[in-house]
């Protein structure tokens, strides 16, 4: 992986890089493919099999899902977030959304192999991304409740 890569990612994933150190945050890098998608592409497609996780560098994205015939956005993706952490997590490996470019956007692509790889057998590794990944989905909750009590008043 680039110098140019590495420094998109220290200033995409501030928190990511300073934990892992230079050495670690090689190795990641070392697993991911820099993937460039053009506007109105669908990177997950919600229900589906998903292979992989993303780290998005560069550009907007909508997460969506159908209910009855109806798309209901769930808000938007953009540099700094991760895509396809629940599929990989959760062992389940389906789409728990539908993401869509809005923009060109940029990504660091790491299949779902590597990743557990990576968690496996790299405890440095496994413990700076398992505790980010914790954090996020905890913020997520945090929101989505946010937004269930706002929808629940009268």
């Amino acid at each position: 992986m680039t110098q140019d890569i590495a420094a998109e990612f220290q200033h995409r994933f501030p928190a990511v890089s300073s934990e892992l150190g230079p050495e670690n945050l090689a190795r990641l890098l070392n697993a991911c493919t820099v993937v460039d998608l053009p506007p109105r592409r669908k990177v997950f497609r919600d229900r589906m099999p998903v292979d992989s996780l993303y780290l998005v560098l560069e550009g907007e994205m909508l997460a969506s899902v159908e209910d009855g015939g109806k798309t209901l956005e769930l808000g938007p993706v953009k540099p700094g977030d991760w895509l396809g952490e629940v599929a990989v997590l959760s062992g389940e490996m389906l789409a728990s959304s539908t993401v869509t470019t809005l923009t060109r956007c940029r990504a660091l692509k790491i299949h779902a192999r590597d990743f557990e790889d990576l968690v496996i057998h790299d405890p440095d590794i496994s413990h700076v991304l398992l505790g980010q990944l914790v954090d996020l989905l905890a913020e997520r909750l945090r929101e989505s409740n946010a937004t269930a009590a706002k929808l629940a008043k009268p």
